[in-house]
């Protein structure tokens, strides 16, 4: 019975998690309620990398999320941060002494299809890092939150060994890019396209078939033939880079298991979340899971708030 009602309640906010559009107003809510709030910080030399900060105490150093928008790399922008429901998190954090930032990134190119999108979420972690005293932040207590596109860039980032480069003559790249804790919210386990076909049980006319429509404009003889080259796959497969040292993820999945008909049911299925469970707990890797409509529900009960109040103090 109490199982039932967690699954019903996990679904219906999952609804609203996805659909919900409508904006907060933000510049009336920061001069109502006085919030610290520094809005439009470049972070990098494209025009994309900007970020907003809200600063949770301006007396004492305090902890930080990262949120990373999305829109299947393709769409979307750091005001995914203020619909109403998302705003509300925001707040909660505030509240607990949380600091909090939401990004704009470069989105999928011809050139390097997902990496500037990587890349520059990367960047973002080490600029906050590298301006930590400007900003009042603590740099050693760092979570990435995202959702779809921007849930998979933080299990990219986070998920890596340390990829700052201490030979950079960017005082910015020399930063750390190893974080505290992750939240994916309709993450995918892995961008090794094959991965996916395994996982969803599809074969590989099926998987090329999608992927296809989903490149749309781009040179889609180039990144079909790339994105399963060995190489390419090794740059992008995160899973197959988790160890027993890797940070606490959160994973919330509310998808439909069911055979994919895009691209985005293929990355929001919840057999992702399955799967990346399954990985953590064989490293002994602390995991919250739910992916309601497959029946996983972590058994705590933890929420998106108290699990990173719980890894940033």
């Amino acid at each position: 019975m109490i199982k039932n009602f967690v699954l019903c309640v996990f679904i219906f906010n999952s609804l609203i998690l996805f659909s919900q559009r409508k904006r907060v107003n933000i510049d009336s809510v920061i001069k109502a309620d006085n919030y610290k709030v520094y809005k439009n910080i470049s972070y990098g030399p494209d025009m994309k990398n900007t970020l907003d900060l809200w600063i949770a105490d301006r007396k004492s150093k305090s902890p930080f999320v990262i949120y990373i928008h999305g829109g299947g790399f393709g769409s979307g922008n750091k005001n995914a941060a203020y619909t109403k429901n998302n705003f509300k998190r925001l707040k909660r954090l505030l509240k607990k002494n949380i600091s909090f930032a939401t990004i704009n990134y470069t989105l999928k190119n011809n050139d390097d299809f997902l990496f500037s999108s990587f890349n520059d979420a990367k960047r973002a972690l080490q600029f906050l890092r590298f301006n930590s005293e400007k900003y009042n932040l603590l740099k050693d207590k760092v979570a990435l939150m995202g959702a779809s596109a921007g849930a998979t860039s933080s299990l990219w980032i986070g998920l890596q060994d340390d990829m700052s480069d201490q030979n950079s003559s960017d005082p910015i790249l020399r930063e750390s890019t190893k974080v505290s804790c992750i939240i994916g919210m309709a993450a995918a386990h892995s961008l090794n396209l094959n991965r996916w076909k395994n996982m969803a049980n599809v074969d590989q006319a099926y998987l090329k078939s999608i992927f296809e429509k989903y490149l749309g404009k781009m040179d889609t003889e180039k990144w079909m033939k790339r994105s399963f080259d060995e190489n390419y796959i090794s740059e992008v497969d995160f899973f197959e880079k988790m160890d027993a040292n890797d940070p606490p993820i959160f994973i919330f999945n509310p998808g439909k298991n069911r055979k994919p008909k895009n691209i985005a049911d293929f990355h929001h299925n919840p057999l992702h979340a399955k799967v990346l469970k399954e990985r953590a707990d064989s490293l002994k890797i602390k995991n919250v899971v739910y992916a309601p409509r497959i029946g996983i529900i972590d058994k705590s009960g933890q929420g998106v708030v108290d699990f990173i109040t719980e890894n940033l103090n």
